[in-house]
């Protein structure tokens, strides 16, 4: 449940963020997500700016539309944002009115922020992190820290907004120490309706709400997202965040898009495996799944090696751009499955 005063109270924060100037925006986001809610409906109505809403998303029509209307700031989702690193229509756009790239729904690879500083040297980044029970947002790079140096991180939160970071025990961790992230604030909801179990449990006796989210706060009051709780992968029993081999396999050459997700196995409890997309004119085959497999062996401890790849064409994704895996999950159980390159028996027998 969110209220009036969640709403407006996120606009403020959002007026906080916003450089002085940027007054026209392009509503490519959905507007049935948060983000593109509170964006693209509310925040205009409240900061007298102008949108200008696509009536569905193309990239043409993207591209047109910022050089038409001489955008400054792109807000976007990851699936867009790797669009804008890889199709070649971009190319013949003039897009030097774009001085702010803005990301969020969820985490950019190195490789693809990578590909977006070379797309957009000059322009300025950030990154934000929330959720539908914060409004939309949390944390977010402020000036000082807008730019790709810091494009790691998801940014120093938002004002009125407090965190604590907590490990199983409940207990506050210092600096640098993973552990879940606890949020309070005038944008958190007040609640699920109807559902006094889900709020009681969501909130903690001092009214932080438990995001599900394991990361970490730095000196400088950067935020670092690790990964889901509930994503985690737990081999041996040691958590394996898929998100980290996610990043590493995007850098290899061959690879346009991967998800990974936990595979049961007899010894380990569960193994990391790698659904993966690969770039145009690689072929399927015995031989990159095992260089694949081998590119993470030669680059992470043992216990994150990964157990089988999977080619697909396509990886599920919610519109704003998470990785649904329990649609892999689900496919895994019913048996479907495509082109798969499994790890030999040795290194199985060794991990």
């Amino acid at each position: 449940m969110l209220s009036h005063h969640n709403v407006i109270a996120q606009c403020l924060q959002m007026k906080t963020i916003t450089p002085p100037g940027s007054k026209t925006f392009l509503g490519a986001l959905p507007l049935f997500h948060i983000t593109g809610l509170i964006r693209f409906c509310n925040n205009p109505v409240h900061q007298n700016d102008e949108v200008i809403l696509l009536p569905q998303f193309t990239m043409e029509l993207t591209l047109k539309s910022v050089v038409e209307y001489q955008i400054t700031e792109l807000i976007l989702v990851p699936p867009i944002v790797i669009r804008f690193t890889q199709d070649k229509i971009v190319d013949q756009y003039d897009l030097s009115s774009v001085k702010r790239i803005s990301c969020g729904a969820a985490p950019l690879s190195r490789e693809v922020i990578r590909l977006l500083a070379k797309r957009f040297p000059d322009a300025g980044f950030k990154q934000g992190y929330g959720m539908t029970e914060s409004c939309g947002c949390l944390s977010s790079h402020s000036e000082r820290f807008s730019s790709y140096d810091y494009a790691a991180t998801v940014g120093d939160l938002i004002p009125s907004t407090e965190i604590k970071i907590v490990n199983d025990q409940g207990n506050e961790l210092g600096y640098n120490k993973p552990g879940e992230i606890l949020a309070k604030g005038p944008q958190i909801a007040m609640g699920y309706l109807r559902n006094e179990g889900a709020t009681a449990e969501s909130f903690d006796p001092d009214g932080f709400l438990h995001t599900g989210d394991i990361g970490s706060m730095n000196e400088e009051g950067l935020l670092s997202i690790v990964d889901r709780i509930k994503e985690m992968i737990k081999v041996k029993g040691i958590a394996v965040a898929p998100a980290e081999l996610e990043d590493l396999l995007l850098g290899h050459p061959n690879v346009s898009d991967v998800a990974v997700v936990g595979k049961q196995d007899d010894y380990a409890g569960e193994r990391p495996k790698a659904h993966v997309v690969l770039k145009q004119g690689v072929e399927k085959s015995e031989a990159v799944g095992r260089e694949l497999i081998q590119y993470v062996k030669e680059r992470k401890v043992r216990f994150k090696w990964v157990k089988e790849i999977e080619f697909t064409d396509s990886v599920p994704k919610s519109a704003s751009g998470k990785i649904l895996r329990r649609v892999l999950k689900e496919r895994e159980r019913s048996g479907l499955r495509g082109f798969v390159v499994r790890e030999n028996k040795k290194a199985r027998a060794r991990l």
